[in-house]
């Protein structure tokens, strides 16, 4: 094989690649004896038909497939000798296929972008404050209290009983904004749980000290995207953190009833049906288990900290086909979010196209991160194991109620999706590795107000 590697620009590379004559020679004669043995001729016996014959009939430019495999062969042979790794589908160009010829070399190019190169340095050693984590009475109580509705049963009631925090109402509300009803902005028997936080946010907080039969005013900042019909996927809106002040809706509010979820006691009966053997038992893996969540979510904090941090050092940009590959699966990521809701997605108000626009900053964003992660995990020796892979599958099966072999099977077949997967866990384990050599300095968690390298 002859290999000529042209630099279009800093991140393209053309690769012109010639299969010698003696292979084209070979293969053309092993397709004529193959399709000998599958072709019907007047005259002659199967598999016995003069190749000359063959080749008047069957032109040598009819075997594309051939040609094809053939191309994809040495393309990739290319790559091994020329070390160049690709992202995003190679464009060939194979002008030659019209005048091919069977005694003559083979020529054909490929175009295709790849990574900048990246040398990655203070990684390692990253400083960080670290909360201290400890859990409070109260928190444990509340956790055992949540625990415990599960076996509670509700009560209506007294009059003149005002709304507290986890009281179940029945309410009306009528929603308007700048005078003008809003649009799924109503609801007749609507049933909330007061501190669930499923409705806009600071509604709930308004309903706390109100009673049966009083009707009042609830006033709330919309989310940012409160004008999408994605946002009203189920009336009160989803919260969100908003800053337009202005965006400020009235909703008109009738609470028709309140009950209340009466705790029974936590007996060693309710502590074996939680798997446990005792009260005792059941309350230290409570403990435990909220302090490992809050633990976790430090974590994520950190990481999330040292992600910014390895992207806004960085100066390399991601070529094109990268990005494009981060917007498709965040959009694929959202209209997967919206069936799961139930909702239809002509439905929904999401703009699939209006998101490419709108999303684009991020994914550039998190393809810069990926790649710097990459970066990392090559100097770090880093790879992604089979173990690595079927954890992932199995972890999808558990999310998607699907079995992992039909989940495997799936992604083997689908290029792109198994290279973002690979990229998704290399990135992962590249960041487990960063944060074992962060060194952290623990403080109390009211002497720290978010994750900054310190």
């Amino acid at each position: 094989m002859e290999l000529v590697v042209e630099e279009l620009d800093k991140m393209k590379r053309k690769l012109k690649i010639t299969v010698p004559q003696d292979v084209v020679s070979q293969r053309v004669d092993n397709a004529y004896k193959q399709l000998n043995r599958q072709i019907k001729m007047p005259g002659f016996r199967p598999g016995k038909i003069p190749q000359g014959i063959l080749e008047k009939q069957v032109p040598i430019h009819s075997f594309t497939e051939m040609f094809q495999e053939l191309m994809q062969e040495y393309y990739e042979q290319a790559l091994r000798e020329s070390g160049i790794i690709p992202v995003g589908v190679p464009e060939i160009e194979n002008t030659e296929l019209e005048n091919l010829k069977k005694d003559s070399p083979f020529n054909f190019s490929v175009i295709l972008d790849i990574k900048p190169e990246m040398d990655i340095q203070n990684y390692k050693g990253l400083k960080f404050k670290k909360r201290e984590i400890s859990i409070t009475d109260e928190e444990q109580e509340n956790a055992i209290r949540g625990i415990l509705g599960r076996y509670g049963h509700l009560e209506h009631c007294s009059d003149g009983h005002k709304v507290e925090p986890n009281d179940f109402l029945l309410m009306d509300f009528e929603g308007s904004f700048q005078g003008e009803p809003l649009e799924d902005g109503s609801a007749t028997d609507y049933k909330v749980r007061v501190g669930e936080k499923r409705m806009i946010e600071g509604f709930e907080d308004q309903l706390i000290g109100h009673q049966v039969g009083e009707e009042f005013e609830v006033k709330v900042i919309l989310p940012a995207n409160w004008g999408g019909k994605i946002r009203r996927i189920s009336m009160p809106v989803p919260g969100a953190d908003a800053e337009q002040q202005e965006d400020r809706a009235t909703f008109n509010v009738k609470i028709k009833e309140i009950q209340q979820l009466i705790l029974p006691e936590l007996t060693d009966d309710i502590a074996s049906k939680e798997g446990f053997d005792s009260v005792d038992k059941f309350r230290l893996a409570v403990k435990t288990d909220l302090q490992a969540y809050k633990e976790q979510q430090e974590e994520i904090g950190i990481k999330e900290a040292i992600f910014n941090k390895l992207v806004k050092e960085s100066q390399a940009e991601p070529p094109e086909p990268l990005i494009k590959r981060e917007l498709k699966f965040m959009i694929e990521g959202m209209k997967y979010q919206i069936e799961q809701s139930g909702m239809k997605l002509e439905d929904s108000g999401f703009d699939p196209k209006k998101a490419e626009t709108e999303w684009r900053e991020k994914a550039l964003f998190n393809t810069k991160g990926y790649m710097v992660l990459e970066a990392i995990a090559g100097k770090e020796n880093i790879h992604v194991a089979q173990s690595d892979l079927d954890q992932e599958y199995e972890k999808l099966a558990e999310q998607t109620k699907q079995k992992a072999e039909d989940i495997k099977k799936r992604m083997m077949s689908n290029h792109e999706s198994l290279s973002q997967t690979n990229s998704k866990i290399l990135g992962q384990k590249a960041m487990n590795f960063i944060y074992s050599h962060c060194e952290f300095e623990y403080v109390k968690d009211s002497d720290i107000k978010e994750n900054q390298p310190s």
